[in-house]
């Protein structure tokens, strides 16, 4: 066999087996995919967390280090969600865990 190859028998087959449930996830954090998908799922659950009026003047705008940031349109909605930011991050964080975010911020847009 290593005729064939053309190299010696060594390290190249003392390689551990990987299977593709453990290798997938690896990739995911790797190409940071895996916050790519978090965000997905913040954005479909996002109008059943904060009620279909807020989700209509607000957008989940990306989820950096477990942080929300979320587009506002109206000065009045950005001011009712600062009052309700802990109520809203408590919801958040019980339907994603405490580790996906810990915190959110609004910004105009």
């Amino acid at each position: 066999m290593s005729d064939w190859r053309g190299v010696q028998d060594g390290p190249l087959l003392d390689c551990p087996v990987v299977t593709l449930d453990q290798m997938i996830p690896e990739v995911l954090r790797g190409w940071k995919l895996d916050e790519k998908l978090r965000e997905e799922d913040v954005a479909v659950a996002w109008a059943g967390l904060v009620g279909d009026f807020i989700a209509k003047h607000t957008a989940p705008d990306g989820l950096k280090r477990a942080v929300l940031t979320v587009r506002v349109l109206q000065p009045a909605v950005h001011h009712t969600l600062m009052m309700e930011k802990v109520r809203l991050l408590r919801k958040l964080q019980d339907h994603f865990g405490k580790d996906t975010i810990k915190e959110v911020r609004f910004r105009h847009g």
